[in-house]
């Protein structure tokens, strides 16, 4: 009898932490809402859209038609498709890991204690904070072949004899590209990376100097473990805007000379708005967005498993 009266009294009991569970998941939907209404209006209706568009011929001047996969036939088969994947893949090989070691490098500086610190950790935002079209115009009176302000400065100095034809000769314009990019890029990963720096504990560094670890030893054993779950995010973070860079190559190059710095995002404007294809640019958006998927699970794949988790002990 007593028993039966103890189950009794805790059914109301858990239906009423099941009332009250329901209760806090509708008000958890209720204040994630307009977050998530924003996702879908920003992400998942473009993206939609985007495969929609991809399936049909589609442009200001002739009707719509359906054409299921052909556009992405067609901007797959095409030469200038293969020429701006391998030279998208290249920029991406060069800038991603040279934005980790110079991140990583910088954030060492940056998390000693000098003169002037505060100033520079201040200073070292600007280049991030200009909008990339403006970096791209501001870098484009720089490296100008004819009157810019590097072949200004260098002839003056008497180490070159004629002016370098920076932005009309390929390797030198990827390399233009190349470094715009990184001068860009750089400040938000060594921000990433110093705060990552200033949550290693202090002991940790007198315990490895007490067995006698060296500045080497010590970044061995403590730094890089401790900023390893950071260097994922910005390497990631650094993979993504590389292979979506399309704001500087317009604003620095446009792509050229000819197609060495025509990367798949300057290809999809120039299908899009230059040949009035929106069908084909579309399919090529979808392309990069899968591509890039691949290239960050290959990426997270051929990592440790545990590089976004920091060791317990």
């Amino acid at each position: 009898m007593g028993k039966s009266a103890a189950v009794a009294r805790a059914k109301p009991r858990r239906n009423a932490t099941r009332r009250s569970g329901d209760a806090h998941a509708r008000t958890g939907l209720l204040m994630a809402a307009p977050v998530l209404l924003l996702v879908a209006l920003f992400t998942l209706y473009p993206f939609g859209r985007a495969i929609y568009e991809s399936t049909r011929v589609s442009s200001p001047i002739f009707p719509p038609e359906y054409v299921g996969l052909e556009n992405y036939r067609d901007v797959i088969s095409s030469r200038y498709f293969v020429s701006a994947a391998k030279t998208t893949l290249l920029f991406t090989a060069i800038t991603t890991p040279l934005l980790v070691v110079l991140g990583v490098l910088v954030a060492l500086l940056l998390n000693e204690r000098f003169i002037g610190n505060t100033v520079l950790r201040i200073g070292m935002l600007l280049p991030w904070a200009v909008p990339a079209t403006v970096t791209g115009v501001i870098w484009k009176w720089i490296f100008l072949d004819s009157w810019g302000a590097l072949n200004a400065v260098l002839y003056s100095a008497g180490v070159i004899d004629s002016y370098i034809a920076w932005l009309t000769t390929p390797k030198l314009a990827m390399m233009a590209v190349v470094i715009v990019f990184v001068w860009s890029q750089l400040p938000l990963a060594a921000i990433f990376l110093l705060a990552a720096l200033q949550s290693i504990p202090d002991d940790l560094y007198e315990s490895a100097a007490l067995d006698g670890a060296s500045a080497f030893g010590r970044f061995w054993a403590v730094t890089l473990p401790g900023i390893r779950p950071m260097l994922v995010i910005v390497a990631l973070y650094e993979l993504l805007m590389a292979i979506t860079n399309f704001d500087i190559v317009y604003a620095l190059t446009q792509g050229g000379p000819g197609s060495a710095t025509t990367m798949l995002t300057y290809f999809t404007w120039s299908e899009s708005f230059k040949q009035l294809n929106l069908g084909r640019g579309s399919a090529l958006a979808i392309v990069i967005a899968l591509g890039s998927l691949l290239a960050i699970l290959l990426l997270i794949r051929a990592m440790p498993r545990d590089a976004l988790v920091e060791d317990a002990t």
